[in-house]
């Protein structure tokens, strides 16, 4: 075997196999063996089992295996990148195939944000199963941040999230803005009334995972009223939210479509004087923007959220403002966004 300007020179191609190399890559982006066995779905043995083969194979040693970690050697640096363009090269060649039969096969990971409702789903899935009946999903919940931080990593294909991304590896659509609220119990009515950011400092709230955009968007809060929040309760899931709040625990920031879509609309007021939005979006890797099951979900997706109608809910009772109190709607926030393309 010789190695030369980090190329792999020798008659290997009937040998090596694709899955070595994307475990090669998997361990050198992950740095660890654990993590890489996570994100391929096996287990730590059979990661490490195939990056010894592949060493053996090739002659030369890819990782220096730490406390911490596994690092690249000098030869595992020069032939990444030339990895990169095999895989990279096997994939492309299987999207020009499955274009040609001009059908979508495989599976996809979906990641999902919100509540299937909340995200038109099962509008989406039924679209896409009528038109791609060979097609397989797996479905991903998580906080926004978990969504993107999947989508960065590539364990999650396609995903729906809140709040902006900035990561300029992943190509994003904006579909709508998502109305937050101050959602409190019905029995704090008259005594939150009035908007006083101090009061509400008081009282006890549940907050969400700090990946969450609502989370975030309640730091700022905080930031500029010069409040600390009580947190008493906090959550990595949305069902156990309002159920908190219909129970007089706690108050909460959360998007106006899931209390409408609660069914706890008697025992949940929305303080009028707080107003906030936050965008919902589509993103996966723009590497993979080409890929025919990424390609059809996006496209499938942007076309129930422009041609569908918003949902229809029950509306939910409000505090009402005096005339003499509506100047106090300064002191809820207006968050401005920038539209991703």
């Amino acid at each position: 075997m010789r190695l030369g300007g980090g190329a792999i020179w020798r008659d290997t191609a009937h040998v090596m196999e694709l899955y070595q190399l994307r475990t090669f890559l998997t361990v050198a982006d992950e740095g660890h063996l654990t993590r890489a066995a996570e994100k391929l779905s096996t287990s730590q043995p059979a990661v490490s089992a195939q990056v010894r083969a592949l060493e053996d194979e090739l002659g030369v040693k890819l990782f220096d295996r730490t406390p911490r970690g596994m690092t690249l050697t000098g030869a595992g640096i020069a032939l990444e990148a030339q990895a990169r363009k095999i895989v990279n090269a096997a994939r492309d060649f299987k999207m020009t195939a499955e274009g040609l039969r001009g059908t979508v096969t495989g599976e996809l990971v979906f990641g999902l944000n919100n509540r299937p409702e909340m995200l038109r789903l099962m509008d989406i899935l039924k679209n896409l199963t009528e038109d791609h009946p060979e097609l397989r999903y797996e479905m991903v919940c998580g906080s926004s941040g978990v969504i993107l931080q999947g989508l960065d990593e590539g364990s999650i294909s396609i995903g729906f999230f809140e709040g902006e991304s900035t990561n300029a590896r992943l190509t994003t659509h904006f579909l709508a803005d998502v109305e937050l609220c101050l959602a409190a119990p019905a029995a704090w009515a008259a005594e939150l009334a009035v908007p006083d950011w101090k009061k509400l400092a008081m009282k006890p709230w549940v907050f969400g995972s700090p990946t969450c955009s609502y989370f975030r968007t309640i730091e700022n809060i905080c930031r500029e009223h010069g409040v600390q929040l009580r947190q008493r309760f906090r959550t990595n899931e949305d069902l156990t939210v309002l159920p908190l709040v219909a129970d007089g625990l706690a108050m909460t920031l959360t998007a106006r479509a899931q209390v409408e879509a609660s069914g706890l609309q008697d025992k949940i007021i929305i303080l009028p004087h707080f107003r906030a939005s936050v965008p919902l979006s589509i993103g996966y890797q723009t590497s993979r923007g080409g890929e025919p099951a990424i390609a059809a979900v996006r496209d499938e997706v942007l076309r129930v959220w422009k041609d569908a109608p918003a949902p229809s809910a029950q509306p939910v009772p409000q505090l009402s403002l005096s005339p003499t109190r509506r100047a106090s709607r300064r002191t809820g926030l207006t968050q401005h966004k920038r539209r991703t393309p």
